[in-house]
């Protein structure tokens, strides 16, 4: 295949192969869409031999991908590394911007992601909170503006937010899987589901989270630990105030 006589795409191609990369994107979808995105690059390698390559111009399509700011060498690097581990994983799938990942123990995990505004929450949540994030992104806090200063709040508190599928008792708390039985806690707040960032950039950040999904058991450890967390702050909030936080509580 890689005889140099003609040269598209950034990949080398013989006469007689009638393969085009471009031909066989999926244009009907959203350019700045992780769907997008990522069958940009499978395609792009269909027929790669190595190791996967850089779609040419793929930033200048989906503009969303310079969110951060011009992509170096190591951060394409690590865009190919996030796009390939998606693409031959059986766990993963992607529709639009939402994720669903099934982790090796069976568990169940939904979310949104954006590359225009460098985050993920709850699935099929991102377009009801597009205003509240984009005023984050650009620092526009408009709290004399009560739409504008609710949507903002809203999108702060739905940021880093996932789904888990495990079972839901109707009253607010979900179950902790029966392959986490060694947790003190046995449920967990159901809106309480945040998984923070830890990367240096999106995608590292994103790539780390998916990992954690897919491995079935760090997420619980962190998801537990936070419910630890949230139950102790509680505890101190109703012993130190039991008829109710005064309006001073500030300066007490």
């Amino acid at each position: 295949m890689k005889t140099g006589l003609i040269i598209q795409g950034g990949l080398d191609l013989t006469e007689a192969s009638d393969y085009n990369p471009w031909e066989h994107m999926k244009w009907e979808l959203d350019l700045d869409s992780f769907e997008f995105i990522i069958s940009a690059f499978e395609e792009y390698n269909r027929e790669s031999s190595s190791d996967w390559l850089w779609p040419e111009d793929i930033e200048e399509i989906s503009m969303s991908m310079k969110s951060e700011g011009d992509l170096t060498s190591a951060q394409k690097s690590v865009w190919i590394n996030f796009a390939k581990s998606i693409c031959e994983s059986d766990s993963i799938s992607i529709s639009e911007n939402t994720f669903t990942i099934i982790g090796k123990h069976g568990s169940k995990f939904t979310f949104d992601a954006s590359l225009e505004f460098s985050r993920w929450l709850a699935p099929n949540s991102l377009s009801s909170h597009e205003i509240g994030l984009s005023n984050l992104k650009r620092g526009v806090r408009n709290k004399y503006i009560l739409g504008d200063y609710m949507a903002n709040l809203e999108a702060s508190s739905a940021s880093w937010k996932i789904e888990t599928g495990s079972e839901y008792d109707g009253l607010g708390f979900q179950s902790f899987p029966e392959h986490m039985s060694s947790l003190e806690l046995k449920e967990y707040e159901a809106y309480s589901t945040h998984i923070f960032p830890s990367g240096d950039t999106f995608i590292e950040s994103i790539s780390l989270m998916i990992n954690q999904l897919l491995e079935d058991e760090d997420i619980w450890d962190i998801l537990h630990q936070q419910e630890v967390d949230r139950r102790k702050f509680n505890e101190e909030y109703d012993r130190k105030w039991p008829n109710g936080r005064p309006d001073d509580w500030m300066y007490l």
